[in-house]
């Protein structure tokens, strides 16, 4: 099966729509604004061993009737039994109703421990988050260059930065609550979707050293994003498989983290294909004329 898309030829269509997709990601970001977990905020963390299996809604409904809202549920190990508990900062008084509550609806169980997470860590938790996602950055711009070159790291980056910014402001709109797990998955959004580019621009690579002199760059781009379209949409598809059984039976912070990972395969295969390729050919075309005027100033005339 081989597709037969126009992708090049529509490319200012394909820029307008990204356009109006980044700007509903950050109005979502700046109007709405991210739900911040404790993991960044600071609150209490308690670990138990329930004797008999427990649901999340159990535990959910118990801490709404004591008016504790925020609160994400882990569950631990293979069974539904070792759950980790995380609430916003609570009193000792609250702390104590808290367990009694859930003995009485989720029956017997061991506090393994409860923990407090300051705000102070939360910060620090904050910096280092966003330490990792310009290490990533900037590791993967140097890994590009040296693989292809920077026009290709730099598109490659642009359009990785396109697919955050969308995902980001669709999760600040969903109000999804932030913890480490969104850190992690939209550090697996950088991963995949640079993957994803690289297979992309491996083929443009392979197919411009193929090019005939009399062929068109625009052709040559498009005929490489129809030879890999197939796979990546493939690639994609099964990814979302699996995500799609973590959003159907996983715990609620899996869901988030899957719910996360789902927007950002979709927008990262949609960049690869619309976005990054087109970026790349446009900023190549534009220095194409200064080269050739370069030639002629440095070559001395017959």
């Amino acid at each position: 099966m081989r597709f037969n898309v126009q992708f090049i030829q529509h490319w200012k269509l394909w820029f307008v729509v990204s356009g109006l997709l980044v700007l509903i990601g950050m109005g979502g970001f700046f109007i709405r604004g991210l739900n911040y977990g404790i993991d960044f905020t600071g609150g209490t963390q308690f670990n138990l061993a329930f004797q008999h299996s427990v649901t999340t809604t159990t535990i959910q409904d118990t801490l709404n009737t004591l008016h504790i809202v925020g609160s994400t549920v882990v569950f631990l190990g293979h069974g539904r039994q070792h759950v980790q508990i995380s609430t916003p900062n609570i009193s000792e008084h609250q702390r104590t109703a808290v367990l009694g509550a859930l003995h009485r609806r989720g029956g017997a169980f061991k506090e393994i421990s409860t923990s407090r997470i300051s705000s102070t860590i939360g910060k620090q938790t904050e910096r280092r988050a966003l330490l990792a996602v310009v290490i990533a950055m900037v590791a993967i711009v140097i890994y590009m260059t040296i693989r292809f070159e920077l026009r290709f790291a730099l598109a490659g980056i642009a359009a990785m930065v396109h697919d955050v910014i969308i995902t980001v402001g669709l999760i600040a709109l969903i109000h999804i609550q932030l913890t480490v797990y969104f850190i992690m998955a939209v550090l697996t959004i950088f991963g995949y979707s640079i993957t994803d580019k690289i297979i992309v621009f491996d083929r443009i690579r392979e197919n411009l050293h193929l090019r005939k002199k009399n062929e068109e760059l625009d052709g040559m781009v498009n005929l490489s994003l129809n030879q890999v379209a197939v796979r990546s949409v493939y690639t994609s598809v099964t990814v979302l498989i699996a995500l799609a059984a973590l959003l159907l039976f996983a715990g609620s912070s899996i869901r988030d983290f899957s719910l996360t990972m789902s927007f950002g395969v979709l927008f990262g295969t949609y960049s690869s294909l619309f976005i990054a390729s087109p970026l790349w050919m446009l900023w190549r075309k534009k220095e194409q004329p200064k080269k050739i005027r370069r030639r002629l100033i440095e070559e001395p005339e017959p």
